[in-house]
């Protein structure tokens, strides 16, 4: 079984994206639409790599990658933020809240599986 990778966005379109070229490099992926589907699904079945949007309704990425990181069960899980908020604040924030990884939209699919490779511990 391949690495499990979480891709947490409130598109659809952009989540079906990311699954598809991750699934396609071998990776196993499951989806949550919000900050709050997220939590739920990082306590029952955590992922080994988690790819999280920032402007969500409910949770915003901040919020949940601080949740993450505060939980002793799942402050390991490496954390690539993909977002549209490209700003430089906005990458300095992630990096504060732990995040491992940051991309903005729109991203190459070769640079988001570059990125997954340097931060997980998978591989083929």
């Amino acid at each position: 079984m391949g690495c499990r990778v979480l891709v947490v966005d409130d598109s659809e379109v952009l989540r079906k994206i990311v699954s598809f070229n991750l699934t396609k490099e071998g990776f196993t992926v499951e989806e949550a639409k919000d900050g709050v589907e997220a939590l739920e699904k990082i306590k029952s079945n955590k992922p080994d790599l988690i790819v999280l949007d920032i402007m969500m309704p409910h949770l915003n990425g901040f919020e949940v990658l601080k949740r993450i990181r505060s939980d002793q069960e799942t402050s390991n899980i490496p954390v690539i933020i993909l977002t549209a908020k490209g700003g430089e604040d906005d990458a300095k924030t992630a990096l504060q809240c732990g995040a491992n990884g940051f991309l903005t939209k729109p991203f190459s699919p070769l640079k988001l599986i570059e990125e997954v490779r340097r931060v997980t511990k998978c591989v083929k």
